[in-house]
C-alpha cells in the first residue's frame, strides 16, 4: 500500500507507529514541541521515500526508526543553530544504529518460546500487547478485565520475563528487551 502511495497507508502507519516513533524522536530532541514537528517531518519523509524501503535490508520499523532518528537529529541541530548553540554535544547514543539493528524481533520464535514458559495470565497479556500490538485498553476489553488489571499484569509479566531470560542465560538480552519493551509500549 505504501509503495503504491495510497492515501490511507500513511494514516494507518501513523496510527500504528506514531507513539513508538515519537518516543524515539523525543529521546533525541528532549522537547515535546520539537518532537511533534519532527514526527510530522519524519512521516512526510517516510511517505516520500517509501519505494526505497528494502525488506531484505531490515525490518520496516527499523527503517522508519532510522528516518525518525535522523529527522530528530536534523531538528535538534536546526533548533540549536537558531538559538546560537553548538551541536557538538549531542549524546553519543544519537550516532549509533545498535538500538535498531540489534533489537530482537518481537515475533521471533525464540522469544515466543521464552514467553511460553510464563504463567497463563502473563502469557495472554504479553501475547496481546507485544506480539499482536493491542493497546492496553483493547486487551482489557478483549479479556473482559479492568484496564488497571491489564497494567498490573503487564508489569508482572515483564518482571517474570526478565527472570526467565536471566535464568536461561540471556542477561544482556533480558535487560535490552525489557528496556525496549517498556520504552516502546508502556511509555516509561
Amino acid at each position: 500500500m505504501l509503495h503504491q502511495k495510497q492515501e490511507g497507508a500513511v494514516t494507518l502507519l501513523y496510527e500504528h507507529y506514531s507513539p513508538a516513533l515519537y518516543n524515539i524522536i523525543l529521546q533525541v530532541v528532549g522537547q515535546e514541541s520539537i518532537a511533534e514537528e519532527a514526527l510530522q517531518d519524519a512521516f512526510l519523509k517516510i511517505w516520500e521515500k517509501a519505494e526505497q524501503y528494502d525488506p531484505a535490508k531490515g525490518r520496516f520499523f527499523t527503517w522508519m526508526a532510522r528516518i525518525c532518528r535522523n529527522t530528530a537529529i536534523d531538528a535538534l541541530r536546526s533548533s540549536q543553530f537558531k538559538q546560537g548553540r553548538k551541536t557538538d554535544s549531542l549524546p553519543d547514543s544519537v550516532y549509533t544504529d545498535e538500538a535498531f539493528s540489534e533489537a530482537p524481533e518481537l515475533g521471533d520464535p525464540a522469544l515466543r518460546k521464552i514467553v511460553g514458559m510464563m504463567d497463563e495470565n502473563s502469557r495472554k497479556v504479553i501475547d496481546l500487547l507485544f506480539f499482536k500490538n493491542y493497546t492496553q485498553s483493547e486487551a482489557s476489553e478483549l479479556l473482559g478485565i479492568p484496564l488497571g488489571t491489564i497494567k498490573s499484569r503487564s508489569r508482572k509479566a515483564l518482571m517474570e520475563l526478565r527472570e526467565i531470560l536471566k535464568n536461561e542465560g540471556f542477561v544482556s538480552l533480558a535487560l535490552f528487551s525489557l528496556a525496549e519493551i517498556v520504552r516502546r509500549y508502556l511509555g516509561y
